[in-house]
């Protein structure tokens, strides 16, 4: 089977890896950017992104998308949230409505307030259209690291098609909720800013794991008056990928929480960084708009916009946000 893989960033890479360990699988890679095209090409690796992980010798990669896509069973964007829409759009050109299109990029439009596939469904109007989420960095599943993967589509036939795939060294299971999981896949970087900034205020385990379990219950809340399923919380998806970027020094989110915590201002933070911004700063706003449309307010989402932009006090968060 012909998997296409468009983007030559880390997390292309090792969806890149993966797929082709299935022996049965015929892998391509899509570059858009010359410069970066020629790199790849030329070391087989990405060294700006995930230097000394090599490109398998018998992956393809151009930057022919029309060549890519062509004869292509299962597409996969791996490319930046905020590339979806262009992306998406160029895709339609070679879109066929029995290609089964997945998108792995967390996050949510900032403006149209729509999730990433919303975002391919309107530029292609295909219905086989799946997430791919679960707790996952990069570099770890581009070495072998084991993990557990959600595929969600709205139809689990489509869903299974791509774990048969996948599912080579990981562990993978399919649901149907593919908004829970992408609400999910976003809000767990805002959560991220929030359990770094405990960490940056040197609070206790008890008093972190306090306000995480307050956290999963603003999850499943969320989840919910978005329309998905309060059960998508407990998949690798849900819990699974919310745990790890909320603990892990590796997440860019929970970095710029403990500067927040330490008493940096954003500015500071993203300097001290090298950063322009992070992903859970856009999903903050984003999500708080559509709690807004839908006449709902969630506690923690509140106290950090506060938090962030007003210059609200960081004391007794766990009284601000109890359950």
């Amino acid at each position: 089977m012909k998997i296409a893989i468009l983007g030559v960033g880390a997390y292309a890479i090792a969806l890149a890896r993966v797929f082709n360990k299935n022996e049965n699988n015929e892998v391509m890679m899509w570059a858009k950017f010359k410069e970066e095209a020629s790199v790849v090409i030329k070391k087989r690796e990405n060294p700006g992104v995930l230097p000394g992980v090599k490109i398998p010798s018998n992956i393809k990669i151009t930057m022919n998308l029309g060549a890519c896509m062509e004869g292509a069973s299962i597409v996969i964007l791996a490319v930046p949230a905020v590339a979806v829409r262009q992306v998406s759009e160029e895709v339609s050109v070679y879109a066929k409505k029995d290609q089964i299109l997945c998108v792995v990029s967390k996050g949510i439009e900032p403006k149209t307030n729509m999730f990433m596939s919303e975002i391919l469904y309107q530029a292609t109007n295909n219905e086989n259209i799946c997430m791919i989420s679960g707790p996952s960095f990069a570099i770890e599943i581009a070495n072998g690291g084991k993990t557990g993967f959600n595929i969600a589509c709205k139809n689990i036939d489509i869903a299974n098609i791509v774990k048969e795939q996948f599912e080579n060294g990981l562990v993978v299971s399919t649901c149907d909720d593919i908004i829970g999981v992408q609400v999910a896949a976003s809000i767990k970087n805002v959560f991220a800013i929030f359990m770094g900034m405990l960490t940056g205020m040197d609070m206790t385990d008890s008093y972190k794991a306090s306000c995480l379990a307050c956290l999963v219950r603003d999850l499943g809340d969320t989840i919910v008056a978005l329309g998905g399923k309060r059960e998508t919380i407990f998949t690798y998806a849900g819990l699974g990928d919310m745990l790890l970027t909320c603990m892990s020094t590796k997440s860019r989110n929970f970095t710029f929480g403990t500067y927040i915590g330490r008493g940096y201002t954003m500015q500071d933070a993203f300097e001290t960084m090298s950063v322009k911004t992070v992903e859970g700063i856009y999903t903050l706003s984003t999500i708080k708009d559509l709690m807004k449309s839908k006449n709902f307010n969630i506690k923690s989402l509140d106290v950090l916009y506060g938090i962030l932009y007003n210059n609200d006090s960081k004391e007794d968060l766990l009284d601000k946000i109890k359950m």
